[in-house]
């Protein structure tokens, strides 16, 4: 049976807690759990956003209009791999040219996986990474990305563990 998640509420001008979590998932080094981050929205933000039916999201060409960011860390035991970061978004292609463009760059050591309009972007993460830099960057490019909402301040993770 799968556990579930623990969730985590943070505000955006106060990390420490959430990147508390990536930092003790990290240090596990089995790569078996993952983050996700998204915008936490009120009753009535939820029920104002636009949800597609199941045909709707087989045939769309888009992601979700609210994003979502994900975290898995890299794994040393096992089949080693690299930390990867990537979030699903309903912006549409060439997400990270639009993020450029409104300052939130990827960070030049970061390398691009995909930036695709309906599966969002991924990235590898090289070795030593800040969790801060990269919540940081998340909530940043979350911003820019929500094609419906502004995101605010407060925010949840879903801490998952094996």
């Amino acid at each position: 049976m799968a556990t579930p998640p623990q969730v985590v509420e943070f505000d955006r001008h106060d990390i420490t807690k959430v990147v508390g979590h990536l930092d003790r998932i990290a240090a596990l080094d089995t790569g078996l759990a993952w983050v996700n981050i998204g915008p936490a929205l009120t009753d009535e933000q939820y029920k104002a956003v636009p949800h597609r039916s199941g045909m709707g999201k087989w045939v769309s060409g888009r992601g979700p209009a609210v994003p979502m960011a994900t975290w898995t860390p890299a794994a040393a035991k096992g089949r080693t791999r690299l930390a990867q970061a990537g979030i699903t978004h309903g912006l549409g292609p060439n997400a990270l040219d639009t993020l450029a463009d409104a300052g939130v760059s990827l960070p030049v050591d970061w390398v691009k996986k995909q930036d695709h309009a309906r599966n969002g972007i991924v990235v590898d993460l090289p070795d030593g990474v800040a969790h801060e830099e990269l919540v940081t960057w998340f909530l940043a490019a979350m911003d820019q990305l929500s094609t419906f909402i502004s995101t605010g301040d407060q925010w949840i993770a879903e801490i998952h563990t094996p």
